[in-house]
């Protein structure tokens, strides 16, 4: 199953409005790159799992994005290890 996403947060755009976690997104960024060989020139975006920040990667360059499986989740103290998305359904509320 593909993990679409509709609005970027580019990684640049976060660490520009989080000053304090600046730090910690650049170095999972890099910890992402590092497992991702082909993302030379990709798109990173900033998206929230589970109540962490984390670091995507786009794998095109057309709305609705997708994104890769691969996510670099971190906070104000650490870098946690690589993690898989998955979509998962849910109601719509009104």
């Amino acid at each position: 199953m593909k993990n679409y996403i509709f609005d970027l947060y580019t990684v640049p755009e976060f660490k520009r409005d989080n000053p304090t976690l600046a730090e910690k997104a650049e170095q999972a960024l890099q910890y992402l790159k590092g497992y991702c060989p082909k993302s030379e020139g990709a798109t990173f975006v900033v998206i929230k799992v589970e109540g962490y920040n984390c670091i995507a990667y786009l794998t095109d360059e057309f709305s609705p994005y997708t994104l890769g499986e691969m996510i670099a989740p971190f906070d104000e103290n650490r870098i946690y290890p690589l993690q898989g998305l998955i979509t998962q359904y849910a109601f719509k509320r009104y």
